[in-house]
C-alpha cells in the first residue's frame, strides 16, 4: 500500500556542528586580528622609559627636581648672573673650538719649533699635507702638545667626515695620562661633534656635557650642546628626568653663552631661535624664549612666550610639562 503521509523533514532548529565550527573559527580568527593590529601598535610607540623602570625613574626624577630647584632658587638670588660660568683665565676669548683657540697664554708654553710646526700645518691646504705635518707631534713633545696634535688631526677628519678615524684621535688625545680637564674637553667635543654629525643624539649628548663639564668656558661646545639638548626635547618619548635635566640644561646655556661671548645681543637671538620652534607646541622652548627676551629686556615678546608655554600640552612627559608650565606662569605673576 502506497505511503501517504509525510515525510520526515530535518529539524532546522537544531544545532549543526559544522556551523558552529565555522562560528567559532570565525570568532578566533577576529580576536587574533585584534591582538595582531594591537601589538603592532604597540611596537610602533616606543616605550615609555618611565614606565620601563618604575623604581629607577623615580630616584632619576626626584635628583633632576633638585637641580630644577637648586637652579631657580640661585637665579631668584642673583638673576642672571647665576647662570654666568666661574673662570679665573684672564686669556680666555669668547670662541675656539681648541684649548690653545680658547686661551691664548698656553702658547707661552710651547717653544719655537713646535708652534711653528702647528703653523705650517694650518697653512697647508691639503688634508694629508696638515695630518703629515702634525703627525710627528702626537709621540714628541709635553702632553698639552701631543693632545693639540691630535685633535687637530681628528679635526681635519670630522670636516673630510671621516668620523670613526675623527673619533679614534679623539679618544686617542684622551688617553694621554696627566692632561688638565680642559684639553680633556676638546677631544670630548670632537666626540660630541662626530656623533651629531651621524645622528647619534645621545652619544652626543653624553660628550657635550663632559666637554661643557670640564671647561665651563667653551663656548663652541655649549652652543652645540644647546643644539643637541633642542633636538632631544623634539623626541616624542623621553624620561621624566631626562626631560627636566635637559631643559635646566638648555636655561644655565642661554645664561652663559652671551657672557662667553660678551654680547647680551645673544639672549634675543636665542629667544628668537626657540621662539619659531615653539610654534611645535614644546613648552620647554616656549619657556626659552621667554626667558631669553625678558633677559634681554624685550618685556612684551617675554610675556607672549611664556603664555604660550601654558597652551602647550602633549610633547612632553606629563611631570616635567607641568613643571614647565607652572614655572612659566610663576614669572608671569611676578614679573608683570
Amino acid at each position: 500500500m502506497p505511503f501517504t503521509g509525510n515525510a520526515a523533514t530535518p529539524d532546522r532548529t537544531a544545532s549543526d556542528p559544522d556551523d558552529a565550527r565555522r562560528t567559532l573559527c570565525a570568532v578566533v580568527a577576529a580576536s587574533l586580528a585584534l591582538v595582531l593590529a594591537l601589538t603592532l601598535v604597540g611596537l610602533a610607540r616606543p616605550p615609555d622609559p618611565d614606565r620601563a623602570n618604575a623604581e629607577g625613574a623615580t630616584g632619576a626624577q626626584e635628583a633632576a627636581l633638585a637641580q630644577w630647584t637648586a637652579l631657580w632658587a640661585d637665579i631668584d638670588r642673583r638673576g642672571e648672573a647665576a647662570l654666568r660660568p666661574e673662570h679665573a683665565e684672564p686669556s680666555l676669548r669668547a670662541a675656539g673650538d681648541t684649548v690653545f683657540m680658547r686661551y691664548r697664554n698656553l702658547w707661552r708654553d710651547v717653544d719655537e719649533v713646535t708652534r711653528r710646526a702647528f703653523q705650517m700645518a694650518a697653512l697647508a691646504n691639503d688634508p694629508g699635507a696638515k695630518i703629515a705635518g702634525l703627525q710627528p707631534l702626537v709621540t714628541a713633545g709635553p702632553a698639552p702638545v701631543r693632545a693639540r696634535a691630535l685633535v687637530e688631526i681628528a679635526r681635519i677628519h670630522l670636516r673630510r667626515r671621516a668620523l670613526d678615524d675623527a673619533r679614534a684621535s679623539a679618544r686617542q688625545a684622551l688617553a694621554i695620562p696627566g692632561l688638565e680637564p680642559r684639553f680633556l674637553a676638546d677631544a670630548y667635543f670632537v666626540l660630541g661633534h662626530a656623533a651629531l654629525e651621524a645622528r647619534d643624539l645621545d652619544s652626543a649628548e653624553a660628550a657635550l656635557a663632559e666637554a661643557v663639564a670640564r671647561d665651563p668656558g667653551f663656548w663652541d661646545a655649549r652652543q652645540t650642546q644647546l643644539l643637541v639638548l633642542s633636538r632631544q626635547l623634539g623626541q616624542p618619548r623621553q624620561a621624566t628626568a631626562a626631560c627636566i635635566n635637559r631643559t635646566r640644561l638648555m636655561i644655565e646655556n642661554l645664561g652663559a653663552l652671551p657672557t662667553l661671548a660678551q654680547d647680551r645681543t645673544q639672549f634675543r637671538d636665542i629667544a628668537d631661535r626657540f621662539a619659531a620652534q615653539s610654534a611645535l607646541a614644546n613648552p620647554a622652548f616656549s619657556l626659552l624664549s621667554g626667558l631669553g627676551y625678558l633677559w634681554a629686556g624685550d618685556r612684551d615678546r617675554a610675556r607672549a612666550a611664556l603664555t604660550e608655554t601654558g597652551k602647550a600640552r602633549g610633547a612632553l612627559p606629563r611631570r616635567c610639562e607641568a613643571l614647565l608650565i607652572a614655572k612659566a606662569e610663576e614669572l608671569l605673576a611676578r614679573a608683570f
